[in-house]
């Protein structure tokens, strides 16, 4: 049976034992199985929740995925310990602060840990025990360090993307960690934190290993006028009022296609609908700083929005972007503006727009 096949055929049929043949001639035994993902990474089908499951093989590739108990409202992060996650769970522990909420840290290890060809595979119960003293150390550094602050934390050992998106269903606000700016910007970024940026189900923070501590300038956020993006604008002025600092919008664009700068007519008529978009954004800004009591500012800037977004953050804001969905593929999901933010920025935080 094609994988492919095999996911249709198992998605949702709860207590279905089928026999699921990889792309790497492995085959699955899959008991009570409640639904299944496809890892293309690897290219091995693993069930994404599951009761009860085992390999053909014996070679221990599927674990149970544990249900992890979320606050409603809490905030979560998403720790590997390394220098980057470190930043992460000091940044979620002030967004927690600033909530009034509880934190959550998550370890969730990615699939490659549990064995590749030559190598004895760890087995769920070294990972798990593993996962949970790491998890307890970060626990006793952010109470010793924020006793005010009411963190837990678990080891699920079922994939940090898998696991955080889910997790998001729950939570306030998912934050992740990636590494440092350079030329290669999506292998930085790295995939779980463009995975769950991309799929998470509320708001996700993704915050690089140099953010400062604390961004004083105010949160900026960039806003098509043409299609003013309202969740991610309520957003940045939620966040404009947490941190008690302003917001700046962004709205910049491309020019109108050359062929329209030899029709006067058409340029007169591009002028007024241009004009009719600012007065639009203006007023949704306008109620939105009322509503919340911040000061705003609409900035409308030349060239392109992802060059003109960052340059008006720099080093020292927040900035706020949106994405539009939960399924299909990443890169549409966050759009070309969002992605080209979230893989240039220090700090970016992803609001759900509604699609219209």
């Amino acid at each position: 049976m094609a994988a492919a096949a095999g996911i249709e055929g198992l998605w949702g049929r709860a207590g279905s034992v089928q026999r699921l043949a990889t792309r790497r001639g492995r085959s699955l035994d899959v008991q009570q199985v409640r639904g299944v993902a496809l890892d293309h990474s690897y290219g091995l089908v693993r069930p994404g929740r599951c009761r009860g499951t085992r390999l053909a093989s014996g070679r221990g590739w599927c674990v149970m995925a544990l249900e992890l108990d979320v606050p409603v409202g809490a905030v979560i992060v998403g720790t590997d310990w390394s220098a980057p996650a470190r930043r992460a769970v000091d940044w979620a522990v002030e967004e927690a602060d600033r909530r009034g909420t509880g934190l959550v840290i998550i370890y969730s290890p990615e699939w490659t840990v549990l064995g590749v060809g030559g190598t004895r595979p760890v087995s769920v119960a070294e990972l798990t025990a593993l996962g949970e003293r790491m998890v307890q150390e970060e626990v006793a550094r952010v109470r010793e360090e924020h006793p005010g602050v009411p963190v837990t934390g678990a080891a699920v050992p079922d994939g940090a993307a898998v696991v955080l998106v889910e997790a998001s269903r729950r939570a306030a606000l998912v934050v992740v960690g990636a590494r440092g700016r350079g030329p290669f910007t999506s292998t930085l970024l790295g995939s779980v934190s463009q995975k769950v940026a991309a799929h998470a189900h509320g708001p996700v923070v993704v915050v690089r290993e140099e953010a400062p501590a604390s961004m004083p300038g105010p949160v900026v956020v960039g806003a098509d006028p043409a299609d003013p993006p309202v969740e991610a604008l309520a957003y940045a002025f939620q966040e404009g009022a947490r941190r008690d600092v302003a917001v700046v919008v962004v709205a910049a664009g491309t020019p109108p296609h050359a062929a329209f700068l030899y029709s006067p007519d058409a340029t007169t008529l591009l002028a007024r609908i241009a004009d009719e978009h600012k007065e639009d954004l203006g007023r949704i800004v306008d109620q939105l700083a009322a509503a919340h009591g911040v000061p705003a500012d609409v900035r409308h800037l030349a060239g392109h929005p992802v060059d003109a977004i960052l340059a008006v953050a720099g080093a020292e804001s927040l900035v706020v972007v949106g994405s539009r969905g939960h399924s299909g593929l990443a890169n549409l999901l966050l759009g070309s503006v969002s992605r080209g933010v979230l893989h240039r920025g220090i700090a970016v935080a992803i609001a759900r727009v509604l699609p219209g």
